[in-house]
């Protein structure tokens, strides 16, 4: 089984929302150190969904998203919880999302 690259994620959340390849490009193109870890996807991800109008589908798609990667465990988990779900609240999102998440990653929303 291959390891969930930094790739991967990027083509998971361009398949649910396709402007956000767009503004993953914008924030990484002069990036000297360029990071390869899955959370500064997510870092970049939770500003633009704030920012955007989702249909109900692409919630879900988001949430089933979050949803799996916490189950996943390790690494995926991690940058799920401490990139996007513990900050749900702040960006307004928690009331949104949280219904739609698994038990095990509504576990991880601030209310």
């Amino acid at each position: 089984m291959s390891a969930y690259t930094q790739s991967d994620l990027v083509d998971d959340l361009a398949g649910i929302f396709p402007e956000f390849r767009a503004r993953w490009e914008k924030d990484t193109e002069d990036d000297p150190f360029p990071c390869s870890s899955l959370h500064s996807v997510y870092q970049s991800l939770l500003p633009f969904v704030a920012t955007q109008q989702p249909t109900q589908r692409q919630w879900q798609r988001l949430a089933d998203h979050l949803s799996v990667a916490v189950d996943a465990g390790g690494d995926r988990e991690n940058a799920a919880d401490t990139c996007v779900l513990e900050h749900l609240h702040q960006v307004k999102l928690n009331r949104v999302l949280r219904p739609l998440l698994s038990a095990t990653a509504r576990a991880y929303v601030r209310r």
